[in-house]
């Protein structure tokens, strides 16, 4: 059995939006074994993707002395580098395996020693997952799609949990609940929390959903959630800081309908093809948007939800995004 290693060391978004690549490399090589290699904070995550046989967890700070010697142990077909940093490129050429790729753009000077061969994909010109994808068609020698089916699939153990957490929280086994994920790593991302409340009212007086709020609960987020909760005024269920990502993710799959601004929730959420709106304004939607028939992407610059997109946008503030706008695109998904 040909083994393959995927190295993904970047942030959460970027990890969940490399899925869709080692999906579609277990779908062209059934047989092989895919071993992953990621942050330790998205470990059990990882864990949860079908196509992965087997994760291999990286601490930032730490000697990893486990994790470089399964890197190096044995004996890879290939190994696929979607990082492009110093760390990623001394992995792959430590791993001897047949076949070391990574991205041209990352692998000038030093770097280009690593590897036996590069991808000349555009992290600017192509969406994120096609970019991951180009990867992977550099190895197969053909150009590679998106699968349809999600690559995740989540414990049943995890979705208890999960479930377990919503009904302490007040939403019934069979309750239909709507999520506001508000929270995001820029400051710049956020859109007003008074609209958020809004929507919030929207949701729950005009559809009957239950309101959910999902986020980490701390760092930027926490005086944005302090700010909304006050302001709150219909029932809903807190999970903010209560939820590791594979429960998020049990969460998100099972919900009605999610809104949010461009983060990894919204990412998650796209892989399991849920109804969202997602609002974009310093980010550009072209690269990071959801492309399933139920999503809706709103930016400043559209009364209606954009359909074309461009690796250039005209970037805007949030502040733009007015809630009617939101509030608008959540009925025509939920009906």
């Amino acid at each position: 059995m040909s083994r393959i290693l995927l190295i993904q060391l970047k942030r959460i978004g970027d990890f969940i939006l490399t899925a869709p690549a080692a999906q579609a490399l277990h779908e062209a090589m059934p047989g092989a074994e895919l071993v992953m290699l990621v942050p330790s904070g998205v470990a059990d995550l990882a864990r949860c993707l079908a196509p992965v046989q087997r994760v291999i967890p990286y601490t930032a700070g730490r000697v990893n002395l486990e994790t470089w010697a399964s890197t190096i142990a044995g004996e890879w077909a290939a190994c696929l580098d979607f990082t492009g940093t110093d760390r990623s490129a001394l992995i792959a050429q430590l791993s001897r395996a047949k076949r070391r790729i990574g991205y041209s753009k990352f692998t000038r000077g030093l770097r280009s020693m690593a590897f036996t061969e590069t991808c000349d994909a555009s992290v600017r010109e192509l969406h994120t997952v096609d970019f991951h994808l180009a990867l992977v068609g550099t190895l197969l020698g053909h150009e590679v799609r998106a699968s349809e089916k999600s690559p995740f699939s989540i414990p049943d153990g995890t979705t208890a949990s999960a479930r377990e957490k919503l009904a302490e929280s007040g939403v019934g086994e069979h309750e239909p609940y709507a999520i506001l994920h508000i929270g995001t790593a820029r400051e710049e991302k956020f859109w007003p929390d008074e609209r958020w409340a809004e929507v919030a009212r929207h949701l729950h007086d005009h559809q009957h959903l239950k309101i959910v709020l999902t986020g980490s609960g701390d760092g930027l987020e926490k005086p944005h959630l302090d700010h909304l909760r006050s302001l709150l005024h219909v029932p809903y269920a807190d999970l903010t800081g209560k939820l590791p990502l594979t429960e998020l993710a049990a969460v998100i799959r099972d919900c009605r309908v999610i809104a949010g601004v461009d983060s990894m929730a919204m990412h998650l959420a796209s892989l399991f093809a849920k109804p969202q709106v997602a609002l974009f304004g310093p980010t550009n939607p072209y690269q990071w948007r959801a492309r399933h028939p139920q999503a809706r992407v709103l930016t400043p610059f559209s009364e209606n939800p954009v359909q074309t997109f461009a690796p250039k946008m005209k970037k805007g503030s949030m502040a733009d995004i007015p809630t009617a706008r939101v509030t608008t695109s959540l009925d025509s998904l939920i009906g």
